[in-house]
């Protein structure tokens, strides 16, 4: 997706990355997903949870019970708009076996993420105990028509607009392949 030629500036790029959030002051980790598509700079007390993990997807508890930050690859898709994948994801969310008590909270907004425009909305379930758990989503379509999932959980409703957290995951975000 990403020509191998970048490799050098890749790893420039990560050093500068490592020493910007040593000057910060700001506690974090860098991960590289398995697959080489993207590194993030997760902060220290989110804990990676490789039992759940796979090659296209990356979990991460955070501090409180429920919160919840995972990276999904979707593979192919046949969307041609990063629009159409968002759109056709939340109305299966809110589909019978989609899920329980599926409520948009807040439109579809654009974001970037490394460079790419993707869009980002919040919404609220129920999980199958009934508890009411709020997620803050980013759909992206990446150049090779793959889709691709961002998303931020909890209990509460502080996910719901951009959230300290994943702004700092995203700042420093970078697709390496």
């Amino acid at each position: 997706m990403f020509p191998g030629k970048y490799q050098a500036v890749h790893a420039a790029a990560l050093t500068v990355v490592l020493l910007a959030l040593a000057a910060s002051g700001v506690q974090a980790f860098i991960f590289s997903d398995p697959g080489s598509l993207y590194t993030a700079a997760i902060p220290d007390s989110w804990i990676y949870q490789a039992y759940h993990s796979t090659d296209q997807l990356a979990v991460f508890y955070g501090e409180g019970d429920w919160d919840l930050l995972y990276f999904e690859g979707l593979g192919k898709v046949a969307d041609q708009s990063v629009r159409e994948l968002a759109e056709r994801s939340l109305a299966l969310y809110g589909e019978p076996g989609g899920l329980s008590g599926f409520q948009l909270e807040t439109p579809l907004l654009p974001v970037e993420v490394g460079g790419l425009q993707g869009l980002a909305c919040a919404y609220t379930y129920q999980d199958e105990r009934g508890n009411l758990l709020w997620e803050y989503r980013i759909f992206l379509l990446l150049p090779d028509g793959e889709g691709f999932s961002i998303a931020l959980g909890s209990n509460g409703p502080w996910v719901k607009n951009n959230p300290p957290v994943l702004e700092e995951v995203l700042k420093k975000w970078q697709w390496t392949d």
